[in-house]
């Protein structure tokens, strides 16, 4: 080794980290939680407080060569092309990576990381035109080619982009104007109801607080059109005699504590919990399927996504998240989100930003459980539940005194015995079993229940005996039914059963039949014993008016 020329190299220089674009492409694009999150990214821009735009376009519809696409258009301050890397224009920063604030350069409301628009890559074409509206400067349509194939090909290959750029004339308009062909491969074409759900959970269409100068949002998708009230739809105050059933905030429940980020800097962690919950959940269309209800973690106003509900509302709030729609604004949560801004970054990890968050959560949520609405509602929704109970109670006492109602009897003439009701589950058919061994009138020599412990899988462990002339069987597994055939809809293990008691056997070429009531169920190799209740020597049914009770 020739040490004297290592000497002459050997020397310091700083150097830059060069991204490999495409490959980031591509992980953008791979890495979004819902097809539909390009569509939020696309809003988050048009609606931008710096665009400007007085009116937004968003459009999807099957092209005749492409099917499945999108348009966007707005009326804002459009963008130029600088081909400056020192100095980008917006359409520079629109179509290259990590231009951003995160990058150290000026950025837009929404924008962090520069990744958003990237998603709308994957299509079979992508079209933008737009211009500042000013007389002095061009008007610029790039074009890009089979992105999605090119980007998701491995390794993923570089599309033509071509840059057109002309003079304006009288016929243009002053905005931005994306047609996204194909999109996904343009396999699905979404219902107005799915992107209009999405929209208002997800987007800044569903704004969760109050902003200056929002523009007017025009959906159209295929043929059905209407204009969006921006804004969330948050669980509000009800009036009338049943008020107490919805109970909301009034005023935003705020905490907010000072924390030393991972990079050595102050930070003031504020949030702000908002919604309220119902237990007429019809009326404001609430559904775990529409994805609407429990706890929606809002940035600046945009609705991202859903949190863990009881795992960020405290000890004290009690109430089901399917009855709750809660938003809980944390701006400082913005650069810990992930990548495609679907959920918060080591969450459960020693961020001190994410734990002081969930933090002051739990308290806004505590806060809110001790204010005298809940406190009240809890009160009156207790009476309901008794009233119910009573009420329900009432309609049992009423079946049971009906003329239809039949029973289970022993005994003659005037001395003739209720045991329980005719059963029509499982339970009446234990609990008939055991008053008829407390009164020793079970077909066997001997019956013990020892144990009843249906959670364990086994309904009942007990020692018995068929004659005086059997052996006795001690702690075997038996399994009650209302039916025989629920023993196979249960899966029941045959391996794991000694004896199968059931009310009544309801499909008999199923079992080798022994005597009036008792059957043998052949079953992987085994035989198992069947005992059809209803047939029990000494049982009778009468009805109501025939009986004394």
């Amino acid at each position: 080794m020739n040490y004297e020329n290592l000497m002459e190299i050997n020397q310091t220089q700083t150097i830059k980290p060069k991204i490999h674009d495409l490959s980031a492409f591509k992980q953008v694009m791979e890495s979004r939680s819902h097809p539909l999150d390009m569509v939020r990214e696309a809003i988050s821009n048009m609606m931008a407080p710096e665009v400007g735009a007085s009116e937004i376009m968003i459009q999807h519809y099957s092209h005749p060569d492409y099917n499945a696409s999108f348009i966007f258009k707005d009326d804002g301050i459009g963008m130029i092309y600088t081909g400056d890397i020192e100095n980008p224009g917006r359409l520079d920063k629109f179509i290259g990576l990590a231009f951003s604030k995160a990058a150290g350069l000026s950025g837009d409301y929404w924008g962090w990381k520069g990744l958003g628009s990237k998603l709308m890559l994957s299509c079979s074409k992508l079209v933008i035109e737009t211009w500042t509206g000013q007389p002095t400067d061009l008007l610029y349509k790039v074009e890009i080619f089979n992105p999605r194939l090119s980007l998701l090909s491995d390794p993923p290959i570089e599309p033509i982009y071509e840059l057109t750029q002309r003079k304006n004339n009288p016929a243009d308009r002053q905005g931005t104007k994306i047609e996204i062909f194909g999109y996904d491969g343009g396999k699905y074409n979404y219902s107005f109801n799915e992107i209009k759900n999405y929209l208002y959970l997800n987007t800044a269409i569903g704004l969760t607080r109050k902003m200056d100068n929002l523009p007017e949002v025009t959906m159209k998708v295929g043929s059905q059109e209407e204009n969006l009230k921006i804004g969330f739809n948050y669980v509000t105050a009800q009036k009338g005699d049943d008020s107490w059933r919805t109970v909301v905030i009034d005023t935003p429940i705020v905490k907010s504590e000072k924390v030393i980020a991972n990079d050595g800097k102050e930070v003031n962690v504020e949030v702000s919990l908002k919604g309220g919950y119902t237990l007429d959940t019809g009326i404001f269309g609430l559904s775990a399927h529409r994805y609407n209800t429990g706890l929606r973690l809002s940035i600046k106003g945009i609705p991202y996504f859903q949190l863990p509900f009881y795992a960020y509302k405290g000890d004290k709030f009690n109430q089901y998240k399917d009855f709750c729609s809660f938003v809980v604004e944390c701006d400082a949560l913005e650069p810990k989100l992930n990548m495609d801004r679907s959920n918060i970054s080591n969450q459960y990890g020693d961020d001190s930003i994410a734990n002081t968050f969930k933090k002051l959560t739990a308290k806004c949520f505590d806060e809110f459980a001790s204010s005298q609405p809940y406190i009240t509602y809890v009160q009156k929704r207790r009476n309901e539940d008794e009233k119910s109970k009573a009420s329900a109670l009432i309609d049992r006492q009423v079946a049971l005194s009906s003329k239809e109602q039949d029973y289970i009897c022993i005994g003659k003439d005037e001395n003739i015995q209720v045991l329980h009701k005719l059963p029509d589950n499982e339970h009446d058919t234990l609990a008939l079993f055991w008053k008829l061994e407390s009164l020793k009138m079970l077909p066997f020599a001997k019956f013990v229940t020892l144990e009843h412990a249906n959670l364990a899988g086994i309904d009942v462990i007990a020692t018995y005996q068929i004659d005086e002339q059997s052996a006795i069987n001690p702690f075997v597994s038996i399994e009650f039914e209302y039916a025989f055939t629920n023993f196979i809809q249960h899966a029941h293990n045959p391996k794991q059963t000694s004896m199968i008691v059931c009310w009544y056997v309801d499909k008999t070429k199923e079992l080798k039949k022994i005597n009036d009531y008792f059957y043998r169920y052949e079953v992987e190799g085994l035989s198992i014993p069947v005992y059809e209740m209803k047939n029990f020597p000494g049982l009778m049914v009468k009805s109501y008016n025939e009986i004394d009770i």
